[in-house]
């Protein structure tokens, strides 16, 4: 049952986060007429997790001795009139493993910084009764700062997932291990798991459930607000957005 809520939550956040890209850009291009208006608004949402997804890049890289140049925060050329980038980081080309290493590094920094959020911030650290979870936040939603959070946990999650870019040595990690996991099967290896090691597997599953939870609620809220103002503006002014 674990597995299948990690799953759909995972899928869940995908969705959003392309979502939520795409539709912030097309509410504020439907208000203003402008294209590169919408781009701007959608990088100074973004910003917070845009920092915090190159500096990932460059930090892990710099751990595993792979030169960097330097952070580029802002919006790059427009590629095809589609692309376009919010942030980049120069490193020097290496082997599959540190490039998949250094590509992933934003998505694992951009959830342990939503952990530590709801941590710190509202003492709840990978708790398993969903209805808590609901009872705290909403307790403190009187609080400025609660609505500073959870901005947060927008602005870094819709900006923590890999690039295209970052997932081009995935293929042959995935490949490696793929094969090499094969062998050791044919051979006759079976892995032994230490009850402890399962103990601690479990407790990491249960707070990425609770992370994805927490990513899925504040974001789903979030697009709900804006298919409503998109619709009523649709309504108000015969201006629609085709996506």
């Amino acid at each position: 049952m674990e597995i299948l809520a990690f799953f759909l939550l995972f899928g869940a956040m995908l969705f959003l986060q392309h979502w939520l890209q795409q539709h912030i850009q097309g509410a504020t291009f439907a208000v203003t007429g402008n294209p590169g208006c919408a781009v701007r608004a959608l990088f100074l949402l973004l910003l917070p997790g845009v920092f915090l997804h190159e500096f990932s890049h460059w930090l892990v890289a710099n751990l595993l001795g792979v030169r960097t140049g330097k952070i580029s925060i802002g919006l790059g050329k427009m590629r095809g009139n589609k692309h376009f980038s919010l942030g980049s980081v120069t490193v020097e080309r290496t082997d599959p493993l540190r490039e998949s290493l250094i590509g992933v590094a934003p998505f694992a920094s951009g959830l342990l910084a939503i952990w530590a959020l709801m941590g710190f911030g509202f003492g709840l650290w990978a708790p398993n009764d969903p209805l808590r979870v609901v009872e705290t936040i909403w307790a403190a939603l009187g609080d400025p700062l609660t609505w500073l959070a959870l901005y947060f946990v927008f602005a870094v999650s819709t900006s923590m997932i890999p690039s295209e870019s970052d997932r081009e040595p995935w293929g042959v990690i995935i490949g490696i291990f793929a094969a090499i996991g094969a062998l050791a099967l044919i051979l006759g290896w079976a892995p032994t798991v230490s009850p402890e090691m399962l103990e601690f597997g479990q407790r990491v599953l249960y707070t990425l459930i609770f992370v994805f939870g927490i990513i899925v609620v504040v974001n789903s809220a979030l697009a709900i607000v804006i298919f409503v103002f998109e619709w009523l503006l649709g309504v108000m002014t015969q201006r629609r957005v085709r996506y």
